[in-house]
């Protein structure tokens, strides 16, 4: 038999075994980690044990965000970023942005210009073939990888650090002078093909699809290529396209892992000032902001499914915005707080109608973003859900939530903050992100004096004002037969859901 004081040293040395552990970028915020070890270290006397694991009592959470300026570098005019030293792993991750407008100008590049990210990496350059270039990475395990987006290009490379100055000069061969090799041409054209031809296999590609139809007017940036145009795509086109990329004036990147931040700095200055690259011969065009081109009601498109796929959306607000704090603690007690949440408890718990049903509101710096409402359930208990999931926004925006939710919500947003933190990595990207978005470097210091500061009569006016039905596109992807009680509805003709 196990005795007691023997129960009472395992339950002693298990609870020290269980208290946090710093992370893997501890050093690089040694004040927040300072007071967390000292709160550990002085709540408990020594010896002294709960009579109950419920009486066992913890120190006031504290945590402290990391600053952006202690990790800036500037490399040259136009060139900054940010430097997260970690010597845990022997492993550096490089991304490097490039503040670019990517948009074609005419429907027929748009097959092309969707190509451009990938065979700017894929089509290998500098002299280097792409056999070549794959044999070099596998053996040392590395990868490099690029993108080009409607904002932003990026190249990033992951490897070893001992190798990081050889992908350095690897990198710039391939990317400043990219070959676009034909043999992977065709790879890439076969797989946007198959993509397209498989863009409405599941019920979620359907609303995605409609969801963005029924809410947005035409943009060039919302094109879809179709298959005949994936195929004709020639190593000219994508060279054409891609004349410019990874040319900005404005560059941002993010360095993290096994490096010494003064010997970084040299070698990027020295990458950089050797960055010879061949810029466009005109201005790209400005990309136009999504424009919301919607009349609130019901659209659906017919797909025989047991399980109706639905999500509910009206517009919100463009970052910065005095709204945007008080609506995530909104959203967050209506359906955002998973099983804390009130869809969730009515919809799910209480009634059993859908798996998930929850809410979110859009983090968007460039567009208006939106809120959405979003669920799968039986096609036959659609009517009823939406119900419920109304019931709930109207109690919520006429009572208010309970102090307890209010507090509840804006405690877990908080205590999420470390997650975005939550390795070295990711630190420094949020950073160069961040930078290219123009926040603040108090940024995530004032996320938590601004969700603390949140109402009840915010979060009442928050959800009456951004989750109003009557403002609301439902988009639903299901049997149309089995919403008569919808109606009136529109039906969308699946095979109109492209922007041509």
């Amino acid at each position: 038999m196990i005795s007691v004081s023997f129960c009472a040293a395992l339950v002693a040395l298990t609870s020290c075994s269980m208290m946090p552990k710093k992370s893997a970028h501890v050093k690089h915020v040694p004040d927040m980690y300072a007071v967390a070890a000292e709160s550990s270290s002085s709540f408990v006397e020594p010896g002294a044990l709960p009579e109950h694991y419920s009486k066992i009592e913890f120190p006031e959470y504290k945590y402290v965000a990391p600053y952006p300026k202690d990790f800036r570098v500037q490399i040259a005019d136009g060139i900054t970023g940010y430097i997260v030293s970690d010597s845990t792993l022997p492993l550096v991750d490089f991304t490097v942005y490039f503040e670019e407008p990517n948009v074609p100008q005419v429907l027929k590049d748009q097959a092309a210009f969707e190509m451009v990210g990938s065979m700017i990496r894929r089509g290998s350059g500098g002299g280097i073939s792409p056999h070549a270039l794959e044999d070099s990475l596998e053996f040392v395990s590395a990868s490099i990888s690029t993108s080009v987006g409607t904002f932003l290009s990026a190249f990033d490379i992951n490897c070893l650090s001992k190798d990081f100055p050889a992908m350095l000069e690897l990198s710039k061969k391939v990317l400043t002078d990219p070959s676009f090799d034909k043999t992977q041409l065709e790879i890439v054209k076969a797989n946007f093909v198959t993509a397209y031809e498989r863009r409405y296999e599941t019920p979620a590609k359907v609303l995605s699809a409609l969801k963005s139809k029924v809410n947005f007017m035409p943009n060039s940036r919302l094109w879809d290529a179709n298959s005949a145009e994936y195929k004709a795509v020639t190593a000219a086109d994508v060279k054409r396209l891609a004349k410019g990329v990874f040319s900005s004036k404005r560059i941002v990147f993010a360095l993290a892992g096994d490096v010494n931040k003064d010997s970084a700095v040299v070698a990027l200055k020295k990458f950089f000032a050797e960055w010879n690259v061949e810029p466009s011969k005109s201005e790209k065009a400005v990309p136009a902001p999504l424009a919301f081109a919607r009349k609130p009601g019901v659209y659906v498109v017919d797909k025989d499914i047991t399980q109706a796929n639905i999500t509910m959306n009206q517009p919100f607000v463009k970052r910065p915005h005095p709204d945007y704090y008080p609506t995530a603690v909104a959203s967050f007690i209506l359906g955002g707080g998973s099983f804390s949440s009130r869809l969730m408890n009515r919809v799910r718990s209480d009634e059993g109608l859908a798996y998930s049903v929850y809410s979110t509101v859009g983090n968007d710096y460039r567009d208006t973003a939106m809120t959405t409402i979003a669920l799968q359930t039986k096609v036959e208990t659609v009517d009823f859900a939406l119900k419920l999931i109304f019931e709930e926004v109207e109690k919520l925006a006429k009572e208010g939530p309970t102090p307890e939710e209010l507090e509840q919500a804006k405690k877990s947003l908080v205590e999420s903050l470390p997650s975005l933190f939550d390795s070295p990595s990711s630190t420094a990207s949020i950073f160069a992100k961040g930078e290219l978005l123009g926040k603040s470097d108090d940024h995530y210091l004032d996320y938590v004096t601004e969700i603390k500061s949140v109402t009840a009569e915010q979060v009442k006016a928050m959800i009456a004002k951004y989750f109003d039905k009557e403002k609301m596109t439902i988009s639903i992807v299901g049997p149309v037969a089995m919403f008569d009680s919808l109606k009136p509805f529109s039906v969308i003709p699946l095979d109109s859901l492209e922007f041509r």
